[in-house]
């Protein structure tokens, strides 16, 4: 029989063991590229393996920070578990676990094409691995952000916590779960392209490295419309006298920005790892290139500004 205590207990075990997946994956396609780098150049040995472990740290800080929100849901709650916030926890589980997985693999593209722009250019090893390390920092947003979510929802959590209230804030997480896939997927593709750029070309790392950190925040930029309305969501207070429209409200408007990032942000990756590739191949052009880039990523943002605006209508209206 589901019980709140059966689906509280089932959120602990669901956060842990969705974060590890991505963890153990990233971290196996990391470390099995830096052992063919390892075997192609013998000559940067030690900088391939340095890149490695670091970069294998990074991969491991989802899983961190998802162990920590499970801790948190194990040991932390001092009030009874209710319907409400067994569901919202639910919430949490699968919002840090998604984040986790996602950016974890996303991560090991990053690890696997520095060990092997490193086993090209050993001498050039420590501007590759700046960069690495810059676009592993910007994928860490997706489950920063669930992470921060999940305390904010759990701080509002009470004894008389109401289903109507659990399934707000279920809507809340669904909505930052769905909106992190596209960005982690984006930044995989571009870190992917970027790094190998670097070994490609070493006399290009000027403009890449500004060109990296550029990209990166406009590929994330979706990622801040889902952080904006999983916040409203929380904050939005539930219709006393049709709070069953209210919670489909809030759903609905997860849905529609959750689900509309995902294509924003695989593309604008798309356009930025070509772009990278064609700087490092062709630095005299990086005016043109930067310009055209960044102009058809703004076009391409403007579908998850659409999501945005659709979303916000109906969280306004159908409350």
């Amino acid at each position: 029989m589901i019980t709140p205590d059966f689906l509280h207990y089932l959120a602990v075990g669901l956060a842990i063991a969705l974060g590890s997946i991505g963890s153990g994956i990233g971290q196996g396609l990391g470390a099995f590229s830096t052992v063919g780098a390892l075997a192609r150049q013998e000559q940067g040995n030690d900088q391939v393996f340095r890149s490695m472990v670091i970069g294998l740290a990074f991969i491991e800080s989802g899983v961190i920070l998802a162990l920590v929100i499970t801790l948190m849901m194990l040991f932390g709650d001092t009030q009874a578990i209710t319907w409400g916030s067994a569901i919202a926890e639910i919430g949490i589980a699968i919002m840090i676990g998604f984040a986790a997985t996602a950016i974890s693999i996303a991560s090991s593209y990053a690890v696997k094409s520095s060990a092997t722009s490193i086993s090209r250019q050993p001498i050039f090893a420590q501007k590759i691995l700046t960069l690495m390390l810059v676009t592993q920092s910007l994928m860490e947003a997706p489950v920063v952000f669930s992470f921060v979510i999940g305390l904010i929802i759990k701080a509002q959590f009470s004894d008389t916590m109401t289903i109507y209230s659990g399934i707000k804030f279920l809507a809340s997480t669904i909505c930052l779960a769905l909106g992190s896939i596209g960005p982690c997927v984006g930044q995989g593709i571009f870190a992917n392209s970027s790094c190998n750029a670097a070994g490609l070309n070493r006399s290009a790392y000027n403009k890449l490295l500004p060109f990296s950190i550029i990209n990166g925040a406009v590929i994330q930029t979706p990622l801040i419309f889902s952080l904006l309305m999983a916040i409203l969501i929380i904050f939005f207070n539930i219709s006393e006298v049709s709070p069953v429209t209210s919670v489909i409200s809030f759903c609905v408007s997860a849905l529609a920005i959750g689900l509309g990032t995902f294509g924003t942000s695989t593309a604008a990756g798309f356009v930025g790892s070509k772009s990278a590739k064609q700087i490092a191949l062709n630095p005299d052009n990086y005016s043109v290139l930067f310009r055209s880039n960044i102009l058809a990523q703004a076009f391409i943002e403007s579908s998850a500004i659409y999501s945005l605006i659709i979303a916000l209508a109906l969280l306004t209206r159908l409350r």
